[in-house]
This record gives structure tokens, C-alpha cells and sequence, in this order.
């Protein structure tokens, strides 16, 4: 099994398509959260200030970028947008044996095939482990910088809120990179995984279960509860909102952190053991 988490780890982080997934994460979070927003809150377009309390502009929005809300600011918006690029990766790293031909040889030569597939799980991990930790490097580098060009305090939340917002985004991811992985091995392929996952995560669940709502309410929320992407908000939620002066932002989660984490827990098992079965019982070199 080590050996098969070693070449899993060599093959994948050598891939071009893996480090282009995170750049982007990366990228996106630095240029959308801080450049803009930062340009937008210092420089208010004409008008925008209409909506606030009497005598507030957009640059009391400028507390949501500075250092001491990093986690949450990062968790917030990225959490659930970041998780797509993270089921992009765990469709590559399980889909592409299938689009290059290489499943029949991965899974009869050396290790068994239920070690082959705790060796790519394994590599996932490291892969969407280090995308989390980069994604937080970023935003915390970006929100110092932005502190510092407005003259504000640039103290970091205390470092045990640092690893929980880690921890609870590698969960996130883990769910997401995993969602990925079982969807590329149902298919057998890398496309139509990737298009039911982003159906998913961008369409499915909140679009239905926005709609129900309307019209079931509190019964709604009740079976929502036991879904994913809900789960991973109530998550984020739970590490508060950042106050802002003359805004109520108060936020009050459905179900607690101690829910959203075994929740996110049985979906990535089930996915896992659903994975397995496919891989031990299904011709999967056919």
C-alpha cells in the first residue's frame, strides 16, 4: 500500500493539470477577495453608498480583509467555491486511467487493486491538503498587505482558529475531492463525472431545495439537513460572521459544527467503501 501511495504521489504531483486546479483557487481568492473588493471598498463607485447607514461607505466592508478575519473571509467565500475545483482533481486523479488506457495495467500488475486505490486516496489527500494550506497562505499574505496599505491592525486570529479553519476547509475539500474520485470510477470517465459534480454543487442542491423551501419551510430544512453542500455552510457558519460597524450579520447555522463534521465524515466513508466495491467487484479494465 505505501508503494502504491508513493507512485500515485510521484504520478500526480507531476501533473500539469493538478498544479493549474490549485493556481487557480489561488489566484482567484486573491484577485476576487482582496484586489477588487479591496479597490472597491477604498474606492466606492458613485452611489454605492445609498444602501448603508447615514454617513457609512463601502470602506467599513474594508474590516472583512484585514488579517484578523482572514479565516473567516476565506472560509465564507471559498469553502464552497473552492470545492469544485477540488472535485476537478479527484475526477483527474481516478478518471484520467481511464481516458489513457492505463486502468488494466494499474490494477493487475503489483499491488491489488483495493491498495492501488487507498495509494490514489492517499495522494488526493496531500494533493488537496497542500491546496488548502496554499489557499490560506494567499488570502493571509493578501490580507496583511491590505492592512498595511490602510494603516489597520495587522494581528493574525489566534493560531488554534487557524488550524480549525484548516481543518474544517480539508474537510470540505476531502469531500469534494472524494464526490469527484467515486463519480470517475461509477462513469469511467473524466467528463460526465465533472459535469454531474459541478451539476451538483453549482445547480442541484441549492436550486431544489432553495425552491422547496419556499413552500415547506421548516419540513425543508429538517431533510436539508442531512445533505452536503448544507453541511459544509453550516460549517463555515459556525466560525461567526465578521462584525461590521451598523450591519447586523449575525448568523445562525441550522445545525451545529458537531452535525456538519460527522455528516461530511459518513459522505467521504460512503463514497470511500462505494469506491472500493466498484473497484473490487466491477471489470474495471474492460
Amino acid at each position: 500500500m505505501l508503494a502504491a501511495f508513493r507512485g500515485e504521489l510521484f504520478k500526480v504531483v507531476r501533473r500539469p493539470a493538478i498544479w493549474v486546479c490549485i493556481v487557480a483557487l489561488v489566484a482567484l481568492a486573491v484577485i476576487f477577495s482582496y484586489v477588487l473588493l479591496g479597490l472597491v471598498y477604498s474606492h466606492p463607485p458613485k452611489g454605492s453608498n445609498s444602501s448603508l447607514p447615514a454617513g457609512e461607505t463601502l470602506s467599513i466592508f474594508l474590516v472583512t480583509l484585514y488579517p484578523i478575519n482572514f479565516i473567516k473571509e476565506t472560509l465564507s467565500t471559498w469553502a464552497s467555491l473552492g470545492g469544485v475545483f477540488a472535485l476537478i482533481i479527484g475526477v483527474l486523479v481516478q478518471g484520467s486511467e481511464f481516458g489513457w488506457g492505463t486502468m488494466k495495467t494499474l490494477y493487475t500488475q503489483r499491488s491489488g487493486r483495493l491498495a492501488m486505490l487507498a495509494g490514489k486516496l492517499g495522494a488526493l489527500a496531500v494533493v488537496v491538503l497542500l491546496m488548502v494550506i496554499a489557499l490560506f497562505v494567499a488570502t493571509g499574505a493578501a490580507s496583511l498587505i491590505v492592512a498595511g496599505l490602510e494603516g489597520a491592525d495587522t494581528n493574525f486570529p489566534p493560531a488554534d482558529v487557524i488550524a480549525k479553519g484548516v481543518g474544517a476547509c480539508f474537510l470540505i475539500y476531502g469531500f469534494w475531492a472524494v464526490f469527484g474520485l467515486v463519480l470517475a470510477t461509477l462513469f469511467r470517465q473524466s467528463a460526465m463525472a465533472i459535469g454531474l459534480g459541478l451539476a451538483y454543487a453549482l445547480v442541484f442542491e441549492n436550486l431544489v431545495f432553495g425552491l422547496l423551501s419556499l413552500i415547506g419551510g421548516n419540513t425543508i430544512n429538517q431533510i436539508h439537513q442531512w445533505f452536503p453542500i448544507a453541511n459544509g455552510g453550516y460549517l463555515v457558519a459556525s466560525f461567526g460572521a465578521i462584525k461590521i460597524q451598523g450591519i447586523n450579520t449575525t448568523v445562525s447555522p441550522f445545525a451545529d459544527a458537531t452535525h456538519a463534521v460527522t455528516m461530511l465524515f459518513v459522505y467521504l466513508v460512503a463514497f470511500t467503501v462505494v469506491s472500493a466495491l466498484v473497484v473490487k467487484t466491477r471489470d474495471v479494465t474492460s
